[in-house]
């Protein structure tokens, strides 16, 4: 049985935080939420093409997910040059959502059976709304507790993660995953 493993790209693929930070000589914030101060670099980033072509990356994949789906402003073409530079297989197939903006419904259209995304909030979401996620270690979540977490983007390690927890859960309880 072939998987639709989708991934998040910044956090998960392209270490985006790091980038953040050395482009306005900062450390990385505790919280991306709604400061002012957030929003005006974010505006400044939308016109930043070698900002987000030159992200570092964080996680390869050893398997060619069938998409990434990412919360950005800014144009496709960029993301997927920034993914073909780093070499991750399945580049071409990039979705985006304004940044804010729900994942869910996009990723039910895209008939996903795993997503990787690093942000608790789209985690959370996800597995309360019947879309399987697996959360992405990183700083940022570190205080969530839950065996829904993932270290490396191994497929082994992904397929192994997901059949342990697909046993304990019996599948969806009411559409939802049990987090």
């Amino acid at each position: 049985m072939s998987f639709n493993i989708i991934l998040d790209i910044d956090d998960v693929v392209l270490q985006w935080q790091e980038a953040y930070a050395e482009r306005f000589n900062t450390k990385i914030p505790k919280s991306f939420r709604s400061s002012n101060l957030i929003k005006r670099r974010l505006e400044i980033l939308t016109k930043e093409k070698d900002f987000w072509i030159n992200i570092k990356p964080k996680h390869i994949p050893n398997f060619t997910p069938k998409a990434f789906v990412s919360a950005r402003g800014i144009p496709k073409a960029w993301t997927v040059e920034s993914l073909s530079k780093n070499n991750n297989p399945g580049r071409s197939n990039v979705y985006q959502v304004n940044w804010g903006k729900s994942k869910l419904e996009l990723l039910k259209s895209l008939n996903v059976d795993i997503f990787i995304d690093d942000k608790p909030e789209t985690f959370y979401e996800c597995n309360k709304n019947g879309v399987f996620c697996l959360l992405m270690d990183a700083e940022h979540n570190k205080k969530i507790k839950t065996k829904y977490r993932i270290f490396d983007l191994n497929i082994e390690n992904i397929m192994q993660k997901y059949e342990s927890l697909y046993d304990q859960t019996k599948r969806k309880t009411n559409n939802k995953w049990q987090v």
